[in-house]
């Protein structure tokens, strides 16, 4: 349930990302801008991709160590 819920998450949030992109795209008169535009649509969604699937980071293995910490022997 939990991955179903990043799915729609994710789509969700590039629905109005493509419906913006096919609005405009009578407007495009360049070959070269409708590329542009369908590589930074892709970039979007590859970034949201990434962002969605980490979920919690665990913390960090090389965060410094907190002065009690470095204390007890």
């Amino acid at each position: 349930m939990k991955n179903k819920k990043i799915v729609d998450t994710i789509l969700e949030s590039m629905r109005e990302e493509v419906s913006a992109f096919i609005s405009s795209e009578s407007e495009i008169t360049s070959s070269v801008e409708y590329e542009e535009r369908v590589i930074e649509l892709s970039r979007k969604f590859g970034k949201r991709l990434m962002e969605g699937g980490i979920g919690e980071l665990p913390k960090s293995r090389n965060s410094k160590k907190s002065s009690d910490e470095s204390r007890e022997v």
